[in-house]
C-alpha cells in the first residue's frame, strides 16, 4: 500500500515538473514573439510619425522657400530664426527630436532650416542656415541619386537617432531634402517598459503555475483538470489583451491616415468658403449694376404708356423706346450669363489670353468701379495665349481689383486710379494709395491675414496664391511702386494644340 502511494507520488510529482517545464517554455516564447510584434508595431508607427512630421515641414515653409533656400544669402536671420521657432513649435506638437531641411551641393549636405530644442533656444546654439553637416551619412550624400525615402539609424554630436530621410523636388526642379528624427533611447525606453511588462507577467503566470503544481500531487484528478481549465482561461485572457493592444495600434493608423485626409480636404474647403464669400460680393455689385438699366426699362415703358393714354402715338419714338428695352433686356441677360458661367465648376484647361478674361472681370464689377469714382486705366501692349481655368482667374483678378478699389476708398485717395497692363502672358493691377506697409507685405499671402480688421476673412489672397500657383501652375507675386502696391500674375504658355 505504501509502495503504491509512493509510486503514485512519484508520478504526480513527474507530471508536475514536467507540466512546470512546458509551461515555462511556453511562456518564453510567448514573451519573445509579443516582444518582437510590439517591437514591430512600435518601429511603424515611429516611422509614420516621422513621416508625417517631416512632410509636415513642406506645409509650414512653403514651395517657395526650397526655390530660394539654395541661395546662400536668399534667408535673412529674421527670417531664419522664424522658421525656427515655428519648426521647434511643430516639433512640440508631433513629439519628436528633431525637424529640418537639407540641400546638397559640391558633394556636401548644408541645412536650409532646423528645429531646435529648449536648451539650444536658450542657449542660441541651434542650427542655422546654411550650416555645413559635416558628420552626413552614405545613406544621406547618396539620397538624391537614387531618390527614394530612407529609414536609418544615424548619430552625430546631438545624439543617437532613427532617422527618416525624404528626398523632394519642387516644380521648378529644386532637389532638396527633408527629415526627422526621434532619440533611440526614448524608443529603447518604451520597448523597455513593455518587456518589464510582459516579464512581470510571465512571471506572475509562473507562481501560479508553480502553485498549482506543487499542489497537484495532492489533488484529484477532477481538481487537476478544473488547474489546466484555468491555465487555459490565463493564455486567453492573454492572447485576448494582445489582440486588443493589435487593434488598437491599427486604430491608431486608420486615425493617421484619416487626419492626413483632412488636411487634403483642408485647401479646398477654403476654396469653396473663399468662393462664397467672393458670391456674396458679386451679387451686390450686380444689383448695383442692375439699378439703371431698370431705371431706363421703367422710364420707356412710362413714356410709351403716355404717349398711348394721350393717343400721341409716335411710331418712331415707340419704336426707339422699344429698342432701348431689348438692349437693356439683353444687358440683365448677358450679366446673369457672366455670373452663372462664372460659378459654374469647369475641370478641363482650356486655352485663353488676359484679354478675353479681363473682359469678363470688367462685366462683373466696372459699375462698382464706375459708382465710386475710380478711374480705371487699361493697356492691352501684347497678348498671348495661355492653358488655364478661366472662372479661377476671373476669380483672382477680381478679388486683386476689389482690393485696390477698398483701399483707394479707405484712404480717401484723390483721382483715385486703377491701372491695368497686359504683357505677352503676363497681367498687372496697379493702385495709387501709396503701397503695403513694408512690415507687413511678405505676410498678405499668409491664411487668415487680413488688414481689414473684422470686415476682412485673412482668405482672398491666400486663395488667390494656391488657384494661381498650384491650380493653375502660374506665378502670383506683389510689389511697391512709387504710387502704390503691383500686382503681377505670369502664366505658363499655351501647350494645348
Amino acid at each position: 500500500m505504501v509502495n503504491k502511494l509512493l509510486k503514485n507520488y512519484r508520478i504526480k510529482k513527474t507530471l508536475a515538473i514536467l507540466f512546470l517545464m512546458l509551461v515555462l517554455i511556453s511562456s518564453i516564447t510567448n514573451s519573445y514573439i509579443n516582444y518582437e510584434t510590439n517591437k514591430s508595431i512600435l518601429y511603424e508607427n515611429i516611422d509614420q510619425k516621422l513621416k508625417m512630421a517631416a512632410l509636415s515641414l513642406e506645409l509650414i515653409l512653403g514651395e517657395d522657400f526650397f526655390n530660394k533656400a539654395i541661395n546662400k544669402n536668399s534667408i535673412t536671420d529674421k527670417e531664419d530664426k522664424k522658421n525656427i521657432l515655428k519648426i521647434s513649435k511643430l516639433t512640440d506638437v508631433l513629439d519628436v527630436e528633431y525637424i529640418y531641411t537639407m540641400f546638397q551641393k559640391d558633394k556636401k549636405i548644408y541645412f536650409t532650416s532646423s528645429s531646435a530644442t529648449q536648451e539650444e533656444l536658450q542657449t542660441q546654439e541651434m542650427t542655422k542656415y546654411f550650416d555645413y553637416y559635416d558628420e552626413a551619412t552614405d545613406v544621406l550624400l547618396n539620397l538624391l541619386k537614387y531618390n527614394k525615402i530612407e529609414y536609418e539609424k544615424s548619430t552625430d554630436k546631438w545624439g543617437t537617432f532613427r532617422t527618416i530621410l525624404i528626398p523632394r523636388k519642387t516644380k521648378k526642379g529644386i532637389s532638396y531634402i527633408i527629415g526627422a528624427d526621434i532619440r533611440i533611447d526614448l524608443i529603447q525606453h518604451k520597448l523597455d517598459e513593455f518587456l518589464h511588462k510582459i516579464i512581470l507577467t510571465q512571471l506572475i503566470i509562473l507562481v501560479f503555475v508553480l502553485m498549482f503544481s506543487l499542489l497537484f500531487i495532492k489533488v484529484s484528478k477532477k481538481e487537476l483538470n478544473d488547474i489546466r481549465l484555468l491555465n487555459k482561461q490565463l493564455d486567453e485572457d492573454i492572447e485576448e489583451k494582445t489582440q486588443k493592444l493589435a487593434e488598437l495600434n491599427t486604430h491608431l493608423k486608420q486615425k493617421v491616415k484619416e487626419e492626413v485626409a483632412k488636411n487634403r480636404k483642408k485647401d479646398q474647403h477654403l476654396i469653396e468658403h473663399s468662393r462664397l464669400i467672393q458670391m456674396g460680393e458679386m451679387i451686390s455689385m450686380i444689383a448695383h449694376q442692375w439699378r439703371q438699366p431698370l431705371n431706363a426699362i421703367s422710364a420707356a415703358t412710362i413714356l410709351i404708356d403716355l404717349r398711348i393714354k394721350s393717343e400721341n402715338i409716335n411710331t418712331k419714338v415707340i419704336q426707339k423706346s422699344t429698342e432701348n428695352i431689348n438692349k437693356y433686356i439683353k444687358y440683365l441677360s448677358d450679366t446673369i450669363d457672366d455670373f452663372r458661367d462664372f460659378f459654374k465648376p469647369k475641370k478641363e484647361m482650356l486655352e485663353s489670353d488676359f484679354s478675353v478674361i479681363l473682359n469678363k472681370v470688367l462685366s462683373l464689377n466696372e459699375y462698382s468701379l464706375q459708382k465710386n469714382n475710380i478711374k480705371l486705366e487699361i493697356n492691352r501692349k501684347s497678348i498671348l495665349k495661355f492653358s488655364s481655368y478661366e472662372n479661377e482667374l476671373v476669380q483672382v483678378i477680381i478679388n486683386i481689383i476689389k482690393n485696390a478699389e477698398d483701399i483707394l476708398k479707405e484712404k480717401q485717395i484723390n483721382n483715385p486710379t486703377i491701372s491695368i497692363i497686359i504683357e505677352d502672358n503676363t497681367l498687372t493691377i496697379e493702385d495709387n494709395a501709396g503701397g503695403i506697409d513694408e512690415k507687413i507685405i511678405k505676410n498678405i499671402f499668409d491664411p487668415y491675414f487680413s488688414t481689414k480688421g473684422k470686415n476682412g476673412t485673412g482668405l482672398g489672397l491666400y486663395m488667390s496664391k494656391i488657384i494661381i500657383q498650384e491650380h493653375c501652375n502660374g506665378e502670383l507675386f506683389v510689389v511697391n511702386t512709387d504710387a502704390g502696391a503691383k500686382f503681377s500674375i505670369v502664366m505658363p504658355l499655351s501647350k494645348i494644340k
